[in-house]
């Protein structure tokens, strides 16, 4: 009889990024071991394990992984094995978020596109886990191409790509002007296009100091505390809720 269940499930990719950062934090302390003076006597370069796991698959088709108990049967093993990696291999292999020309993630865009679990899965299957990342991938190929690659219905993936077009703001951060008055950055995706974007700010129109498809420089009127934005690209619209500090005394 196998004993009862008692360890919890966890995605490979986190058992991964725990085990790869203590080991970073080893590195670390061999660093400092260096500088303080004492002889490097050791340096990691390879690690072997095997694991005696079962391997379960989630709803949201994420591999997970259960540590077999003492004497449980039925348990694979899983062989594992990390080896050291140079600085530009890992840059020239690994995605750069500055890169990114919208960084939000599936999981805040998936409600806004109506995007279903088994898209999202198929999306990030493909390594797709931004919005930058989707419209960069259609750009570069035929868009059929891609929804017949993943397994997304063509007219689903169009609707994807067309909701991602659209402007959003993300968030709103107040900084001071070269006169010291205040100032509005509102930072977000496709706020920009062609001419200066128009913006509201509690339903007053404003000056656009600076744009930029993920950022744009607002100036508020003397009355402005606090209230609803709107920013106007085109036909679309999108929305955020700004608030001022105190100026001259004024509470907002």
């Amino acid at each position: 009889m196998n004993p009862p269940r008692n360890t919890q499930a966890f995605p490979v990719e986190e058992f991964l990024q725990a085990l790869t950062s203590q080991l970073d934090r080893a590195q670390d302390s061999l660093a400092v071991k260096v500088r303080a003076g004492r002889p490097l006597t050791w340096a990691l370069k390879d690690l072997t394990l095997d694991l005696r796991v079962f391997v379960e698959v989630d709803a949201r088709g994420r591999v997970l992984m259960r540590s077999a108990a003492p004497n449980e049967e039925g348990a694979s093993t899983i062989h594992l094995n990390l080896t050291t990696i140079t600085r530009p291999v890992a840059e020239e292999n690994t995605w750069s978020a500055q890169d990114d020309t919208d960084p939000r993630s599936l999981d805040d865009f998936r409600a806004s596109a109506n995007i279903d679990d088994a898209t999202q899965r198929k999306l990030e299957w493909m390594g797709i886990r931004t919005v930058g990342q989707l419209r960069q991938v259609s750009q570069q190929g035929d868009a059929r191409r891609v929804a017949a690659m993943s397994g997304i219905p063509a007219l689903n993936l169009q609707a994807l790509l067309s909701a991602s077009s659209r402007p959003a703001v993300t968030s709103l951060e107040v900084v001071s002007g070269n006169d010291g008055a205040p100032l509005l950055k509102v930072h977000g995706a496709n706020l920009s296009e062609g001419p200066n974007p128009e913006v509201l700010l509690d339903g007053d129109i404003v000056e656009v100091l600076e744009h930029r498809p993920e950022q744009l420089l607002v100036r508020p009127r003397e009355h402005h505390r606090e209230g609803p934005v709107e920013v106007r690209v085109g036909a679309h619209r999108a929305t955020g809720y700004f608030r001022l500090p105190k100026r001259d005394g004024v509470e907002p």
